[in-house]
Order: structure tokens, then C-alpha cells, then sequence
């Protein structure tokens, strides 16, 4: 989930070229049925969206849940490291700042959830 598609497209493209099943929403109002619709194995997620923002979809997620999904949050906002304990405590596995290292980031993904084998992203 990120609201710059060129983002989300290339993070779509490169878990996808690993082997994952992935669904992507540029939509933070869509955000919370795709989550219920597609059950991922991982959600990588954008702090700073305009409607709900990364917080309020972490919010949500905990709240709904029928499991703790785990989180790789991917933003520009500096400052999400002043609140990390907050974001452990919601899933949040990494905070990853923008620009990011893709291969970096990908690595990331396979330490969270393991080797694509039906995993989604």
C-alpha cells in the first residue's frame, strides 16, 4: 500500500519477479478489504497517505485481525523511528525510509515471511 503508484508498482513488480503473489492499493480506503479479501502473509505499507494514513491502517489491522500480519512500513517520514515501540507492538517487523535499496528491500521480505512458495505480499 502506497499512494505514489510508481512505488507501488515497482515494489509489486520486484516481489513479483522474486516468485511472491502480490495485490497492490494506491487507495487507503481500500486498504483494510484488500488486507481481508487477499489474507496476506505480509503487508508492506506507506506512513504518509492522504484519508487513512499508515497509522490509522496499522490501527485497524490490530483491531480487525483474525492474526497479526507482519509489517515492513516503507515511508519518507523521518520521524517513524520516534515511535517504533508503537509500531512493534502493531506488527511492524521494519521501517524502511524512502529512497530505499530494492534488493535491500526484498531481502527484508524473505527474512520476514521466508522464500516465495504461495507466499503473498
Amino acid at each position: 500500500m502506497d499512494d505514489d503508484p510508481t512505488i507501488a508498482d515497482l515494489l509489486t513488480e520486484a516481489l513479483a519477479d522474486e516468485g511472491y503473489e502480490t495485490f497492490m492499493t494506491t487507495q487507503s480506503l481500500r486498504f483494510f478489504d484488500a488486507v481481508r479479501e487477499h489474507k496476506p502473509d505480509l503487508v508492506m505499507l506507506d506512513l504518509m497517505m492522504p484519508y487513512l494514513d499508515g497509522r490509522d491502517e496499522l490501527k485497524l489491522m490490530t483491531m480487525a485481525a483474525d492474526r497479526q500480519i507482519p509489517v515492513i512500513v516503507v515511508t519518507a517520514f523521518l520521524g517513524a523511528g520516534n515511535e517504533e515501540k508503537e509500531f512493534r507492538e502493531a506488527g511492524v517487523a521494519h521501517i524502511v525510509y524512502k529512497p530505499f535499496d530494492l534488493d535491500k528491500l526484498v531481502e527484508l521480505v524473505k527474512q520476514t515471511i521466508g522464500e516465495p512458495g504461495g507466499r503473498k505480499a
